[in-house]
C-alpha cells in the first residue's frame, strides 16, 4: 500500500476543487405575462364600422363603462403585463430577482351603438 505525501495530497485536492469550480451552474428565467386586450383582436376593431355588440363578442365584457358629457358610452379595457425574471449562479452564489407589473386602459367610444375611436 502506497502512502502519498502532503504534496500529492494537496495536488489531489486542488484539482477537486477547482473541477467543482469550473463545473458551476447558471440559470437564467423570463417570464412575462400578459392579460388583456391582444393586438390581434384590437386590428379587428374598425372605428365606424364595429358595433357595441361585435366589440363585446370580440374583446368581452369591458372592466369598466360610463357616459361621457357628449352622450357617448365609453367602454374601457384593463390590460396588465406582469414580468418575471430571475438570475441564478453558482459558484460563486448569486441570486437577482426583479419582477415587474405595469398596467394600462383601452378605452373604446361608442356613439349610437358603433365604435367611434379608440
Amino acid at each position: 500500500m502506497k502512502l502519498y505525501g502532503r504534496s500529492e495530497i494537496a495536488l489531489y485536492l486542488t484539482l477537486a476543487l477547482t473541477s467543482v469550480l469550473a463545473v458551476g451552474c447558471i440559470v437564467c428565467n423570463n417570464d412575462v405575462h400578459y392579460s388583456g386586450v391582444e393586438d390581434s383582436k384590437l386590428r379587428e376593431i374598425e372605428p365606424g364600422q364595429t358595433t357595441r355588440d361585435q366589440l363585446i363578442e370580440t374583446l368581452g365584457e369591458p372592466t369598466e363603462q360610463y357616459a361621457d358629457e357628449e352622450g357617448n358610452e365609453i367602454l374601457r379595457y384593463k390590460c396588465t403585463k406582469r414580468t418575471e425574471k430571475e438570475f441564478v449562479m453558482i459558484p460563486p452564489v448569486i441570486v437577482t430577482e426583479e419582477n415587474r407589473t405595469s398596467e394600462h386602459m383601452v378605452a373604446f367610444e361608442v356613439r349610437n351603438g358603433i365604435v367611434r375611436r379608440y
